[in-house]
């Protein structure tokens, strides 16, 4: 095997023994099964890269963290981070805590060993998170990153790992990389897992967007959210979330966009609807320039909200946002269940 080829993420590390090229995204996944395996694959990616002056970052749900703390803690250049918490929404990963983390170390090259799907994180964030796999190929490509993700080989769904396998240009078996006979192209997977959001309830809050009416839909969709339980904190987040995609409405769409509140399984929904596509995968997900002036509504969405959906159809687009209720306070589902996965996202700055 050699380094060209031309996939994004191409390359590997661990145990060196195959070349790759030097630059850009590195990208691969690793199986293991138990708790041996999976020290094992932390402390060889962990010592590979202080074997060669990369800072490395291990992000593992909350559950790993006592299992991998004695291998990081005692070491410098090596930080360790909750996943459940920094990958509550999926979405956001790659905006607070990869891009930043390569941003911190300029002109060095930097490796991340993380697990952002493990076995009992909630149904819903499923596709989140493999559309997160597939669009850090394409968002993070040129980016001096070594990224590797670990994989529940004895506990995860069969179809599971055929999704890590189509979003991982390459998989690591043996301290060696392969290429994935699996991996497709991220627009591809991306286009696989679109599919229509289920149905508002009859009952749910609908409020038309309009400019001089932000206040009010502000002040309604909070009264939802306040009635069904949700914390007062995130009463907040959700005030600013709504604010950003009714802007975003306005000053984007092409015609009256409609804002809708409900609260289902477990979550407090809000969606903004109306004619106008967005089209760019990569919306949200990365941060614009320091000088632009636009761009930012959305990535703050992510930061702020547990799961947020994205659907275009017929010159229409939908952006629903998910915020997790106490578990005291859940309503009877009604007839558009969603659930989300739960955490608190420490943002960065935007």
């Amino acid at each position: 095997m050699n380094g060209a080829g031309g996939r994004p993420g191409d390359g590997t590390t661990g145990v060196d023994r195959s070349p790759f090229p030097d630059g850009g995204l590195r990208h691969d996944a690793l199986f293991y099964a138990g708790d041996r395996d999976y020290r094992a694959a932390v402390e060889e990616f962990v010592e590979a890269g202080r074997a060669v002056g990369e800072p490395v970052l291990v992000a593992v749900p909350t559950d790993r963290l006592p299992l991998v703390r004695p291998v990081v803690d005692p070491l410098d250049g090596v930080e360790l981070a909750d996943m459940a918490v920094i990958g509550r929404n999926p979405a956001a990963i790659i905006a607070t805590t990869l891009r930043s983390f390569v941003h911190r170390f300029p002109g060095r090259r930097v490796r991340v060993v993380a697990e952002s799907l493990w076995p009992g994180r909630r149904p819903a964030a499923y596709r989140h998170c493999v559309e997160h796999e597939a669009i850090i190929n394409l968002g993070l490509a040129d980016q001096p990153l070594t990224l590797r993700c670990l994989f529940d080989r004895s506990r995860l769904p069969a179809g599971t790992l055929a999704d890590v396998a189509g979003t991982h240009p390459w998989l690591v078996s043996g301290g060696v990389a392969r290429l994935s006979a699996g991996y497709r192209p991220p627009r591809s997977v991306l286009r696989r897992l679109a599919r229509p959001l289920p149905p508002p309830p009859g009952d749910a809050l609908a409020e038309p967007v309009r400019p001089e009416r932000l206040g009010s839909l502000r002040a309604a969709v909070a009264a939802v959210a306040e009635a069904a339980g949700l914390a007062a904190e995130r009463v907040d987040d959700l005030r600013i979330a709504v604010t950003e995609l009714a802007s975003n409405a306005l000053t984007h769409g092409t015609g009256p966009a409609t804002a809708r509140c409900w609260a289902a399984a477990g979550d407090l929904v809000c969606e903004v609807s109306g004619p106008g596509e967005l089209t760019d995968p990569l919306a949200g997900r990365i941060p614009p320039p320091p000088t632009g002036v636009r761009g930012r509504g959305l990535l703050l969405v992510h930061r702020l909200c547990d799961l947020v959906d994205v659907h275009v159809a017929d010159g229409v687009t939908t952006v629903r946002l998910h915020l997790e209720l106490p578990a005291a306070r859940v309503p009877a589902p009604r007839s558009a269940p969603d659930a989300v996965q739960g955490g608190f996202v420490r943002p960065t700055p935007l």
